[in-house]
């Protein structure tokens, strides 16, 4: 009777819910995908509450808040038996995750116990918006038991993560800004902003450095909660080729992925292929357009032992139709008349495309994944464990067995930020308090190891080891097969530390850490200056906080020795007394800075650093470059303002700026607000507020503000040809029309000279490792009158590539590549790589935050 009862109730309970249970077109009044109509991420929120609230087959969980402070949520959908059990499932894929808490026979138990867990992320580029759409209606139909009959059994084996939108802030400015100019002549214009509030489109290149908000929410579930077996990221692509495109991947692939990635993304991607040809979709290709070879996109889960996967599909313009002519749709970018091949076995041949057609695509494309995780579940969880056990196995066998990273160099706080960012990654990170011996190396107390036998050895190695891109060409007449993205991202050198390779096994008494042990502050108070040591990122923080509070800072320009201690030129002196004794004790301990107390005599040699207004260009063509530059200042904390095209109306900028610094982008889009010549044509119009650059006239103002005021404007990247050809500097750019056949850096790793006896290279080593992806190398000429430079960084003359790939490095030997320019009263400081490269080139952040300095010392 009780039990009769309970089932009752358990029917009663379903009905309830089911009855209370709205679909997506009922909660929203229309249908997902219709054309002109979106849902904006506040919508999106509270229809997945409704359904957790409504549905036992899904849990709404959040995880974070975004950089605007959004909620930031996924959902968790499987059986109610599942879900009631959740703790379980998760505690049994965090055994499988480290083979070396369990044995095999255990293993084996737990991948007949478990269920396959398979993460989708949605929408991290907000523009690409219909997979943010579509998990609305996927999510329902798997709650209402309306999805198809294999999805729905599939969810007895399968926890499926789904999160709709990895970045929300970007999600409701881009619905906001297409219905504010729907039906206008300002329909389909770019918005004037970035669409993530530091990275914009690059957001989906953080993840590896995990500066952004949105990305440590999302790898807190992937590398430490939930520890995915698959993971699909959903985006969009151009208009005019393939409809969806799934891996696996074109060549190249990165040789430090286990193989069985590769063979399961063929497995995986094919079926969903056959499925979705089997329901008369057309335009699905494969194994084009994309590589997976670096390691900064949402593919980094490659490293992790998960099968890590990316989908493609064909862009509307937003959530209006498009039509495009047969003549028009071209697969990939190859010239051939031949369109029918083993990738792409049925062309899509044109016509009308609206985001209804996205939203079926990638609902087929889903269910698929869901139905064929099920289909393998043990299969798939005893690859995961056989993968985190042979990363393991191979780090045992060494070559390399473990790294070694001293905290005390140059820059400890860095050092220690670093094995703070791998322990993000899920790295597993030990701790020597004391000196120890291999081999016949001593190597220093307060050494961080990072041993390769451990789950994400294989991640460790990618991205300690140089990197080589490989040459795919026939022959050296034909153009270089171009990387998607970069080519060399070795962590250490773009974070400036120093490390060492240990190839053979080896005992360490060593302890695991949990936090990145930054050092303890040290402050003594026993001269009459405190100091900082050149070297340290931190200490423009320092600078920043100290002369916020009016206190006195200085910089040494030439060494300054006593018994004990030599300062290099550009450390940071501060007068001991009561006032500047506070604020050094509380900013030493909140920067981890060990200060060193010393008498100074000859104070001829210290020169104070005047505070400085700085504006940084923001441009309404949004610029990502700016974005980072502006997250990076931040941090830092820099005080700056935006300057934006109608502030250089004003003649007399050097009453609101002593430093400008233009991001890298063209001259065209700085003078003009958009591209000139071919790609002018392509620029739609946009409300007026929005037009145009800083024009003739700012370009006059800004000449004044340098030659005449004495104001200083940095360069960075592309914006270098604006300040040459525009500001009349007397200096070339040799790189500018060098063709791409005959020097190529897709973005790479290369050796600098730096002259760290100049301000701008204060605390450099004077051999370093800068990021490069421009046609970028100056020549300059004889001083004259008014007319002065200086250079700060050269390249050396012989084997710049350090880690990537580079052509035709013979034009950069012996060349400038970060001068500043003496121009009448003021300075143009060009720097011709790229030295804050989307805030992960810490090695040479000084040199940006030195030339800022630099201007306050000038006064």
């Amino acid at each position: 009777m009780q039990k009769m009862l309970s089932v009752l109730l358990l029917v009663s309970y379903s009905f309830i819910v089911g009855q209370n249970l709205k679909s997506p077109e009922e909660f929203l009044g229309y249908k997902v995908g219709a054309d002109y109509k979106i849902a904006d991420y506040a919508t999106i929120t509270k229809y997945f509450k409704h359904l957790s609230e409504n549905s036992d087959k899904i849990l709404y969980q959040n995880i974070g808040k975004t950089t605007l402070g959004k909620e930031m949520f996924m959902a968790i959908i499987s059986s109610p038996e599942n879900l009631k059990s959740i703790d379980k499932y998760k505690k049994i894929i965090q055994q499988l995750s480290d083979p070396r808490k369990i044995n095999d026979a255990d293993a084996l138990q737990l991948t007949k116990d478990g269920k396959v867990v398979v993460l989708v992320t949605c929408n991290i580029h907000s523009t690409e918006i219909a997979s943010s759409q579509m998990s609305m209606e996927f999510a329902y139909t798997l709650a209402s038991g309306t999805a198809p009959d294999k999805s729905n059994k599939a969810l007895n084996d399968v926890i499926f993560i789904i999160i709709p939108s990895i970045n929300p802030d970007g999600t409701t400015m881009v619905v906001d800004w297409y219905n504010k100019y729907l039906n206008t002549e300002y329909d389909g214009a770019s918005m004037p902003y970035l669409y993530h509030p530091y990275a914009g489109h690059d957001d989906n290149r953080d993840w590896f450095m995990f500066n952004l908000k949105e990305t440590q929410n999302v790898v807190k579930v992937a590398f430490y909660e939930w520890f995915p077996q698959i993971w699909l990221d959903e985006h969009q692509m151009g208009s005019n080729g393939a409809r969806l495109f799934v891996v696996p991947y074109k060549d190249p692939i990165n040789p430090n992925v286990n193989p069985l990635i590769w063979r399961w993304q063929k497995v995986i991607g094919g079926l969903s292929a056959l499925d979705l040809q089997k329901k008369n979709f057309t335009g699905v290709i494969d194994q084009a357009l994309y590589d997976a070879y670096w390691e900064g996109a949402t593919e980094n889960s490659l490293w992790h032992n998960q099968i890590g996967m990316l989908s493609e599909m064909a862009s509307c313009n937003v959530a209006s139709p498009i039509f495009i002519d047969s003549s028009e749709v071209k697969a990939t970018q190859e010239i051939t008349t031949y369109d029918v091949r083993t990738n792409y076995p049925s062309p899509w041949r044109g016509g009308w495309w609206r985001l209804r057609d996205i939203v079926d695509y990638e609902l087929g494309l889903t269910y698929s994944l869901l139905e064929t995780s099920a289909m393998f579940k043990e299969d798939l969880l005893k690859t995961y464990y056989t993968m985190c056990k042979e990363a393991i196995e191979k780090g045992k066998e060494g070559n390399p067995y473990a790294y070694i990273v001293p905290r005390d160099q140059k820059d400890p706080i860095t050092t220690s930020l670093m094995i703070e960012k791998l322990q993000m990654g899920g790295v597993e990170v030990q701790f020597s308090e004391k000196e120890f011996k291999v081999g016949n190396t001593i190597y220093p107390a307060n050494s961080y190891i990072i041993f390769l036998a451990q789950p994400n050895g294989r991640y460790v190695k990618d991205l300690f080891e140089e990197q080589t891109y490989p040459d795919l060409r026939r022959s050296r007449s034909e153009t270089p097969l171009r990387p998607y993205d970069v080519a060399g991202w070795t962590l250490p050198y773009q974070m400036g530390i120093k490390f060492f390779t240990i190839n053979e096994s080896v005992q360490i008494d060593a302890k695991i850490i949990n936090d990145p042990l930054y050092q303890s502050a040290i402050i003594p108070t026993d001269g009459n200056y405190f100091v900082s040591p050149a070297g340290l990122n931190v200490n423009s923080t320092f600078i920043n906080r100290l002369q916020k509070e009016n206190i006195p800072v200085y910089w040494n320009n030439e060494k300054i020795k006593n018994d004990s201690n030599e300062f290099e030129d550009g450390s940071i002196f501060v007068q001991v007394n009561d006032r500047s004794t506070k604020a050094v004790k509380e900013l030493a301990n909140e920067l981890h800075l060990k200060l060193v107390s010393t008498d100074v005599t000859d104070k001829s040699k210290l020169k104070e650093l005047k505070k400085v207004k700085v504006g940084l260009y923001k441009s309404y063509s949004a610029s990502m470059d700016e974005g980072w530059t502006r997250l990076l200042l931040e941090n830092y904390q820099f005080e700056f303002s935006p300057i934006v095209n109608k502030d250089f109306k004003n003649k007399k900028l050097k009453e609101n700026f002593d430093v400008i610094i233009f991001p890298d982008m063209s001259g065209d889009i700085i003078k003009a607000g958009k591209p000139s010549g071919e790609n002018a044509r392509f620029s739609r119009p946009k409300p007026p507020e929005y037009e145009g650059g800083i024009e003739k006239d700012g370009v006059e103002n800004l000449k004044t503000f340098i030659e005449k005021d004495g104001g200083y404007v940095i360069a960075l990247g592309q914006a270098c040809n604006f300040a040459i050809d525009d500001l009349g500097l007397k200096i070339t750019n040799v790189m500018k029309n060098v063709k791409s056949d005959d020097f190529y850096c897709p973005g790479s790793l290369v050796r600098i000279n730096v002259d760290n006896t100049n301000p701008i290279g204060y605390g450099m080593d004077r051999e370093s490792i800068g990021y490069l992806s421009d046609n970028m190398a100056f020549a300059t000429s004889t001083p004259f009158g008014q007319f002065d430079r200086s250079v700060v960084v050269r390249y050396p003359s012989n084997n710049l590539l350090k880690s990537g790939f580079l052509l035709g490095e013979d034009y950069l030997f012996k060349r400038n590549a970060v001068v500043d320019v003496k121009q009448k009263n003021g300075h143009v400081i060009l720097f011709g790589f790229k030295v804050q490269n989307r805030h992960q080139t810490f090695g040479t952040f000084k040199l940006l935050f030195n030339a800022i300095h630099l201007a306050g010392m000038q006064q």
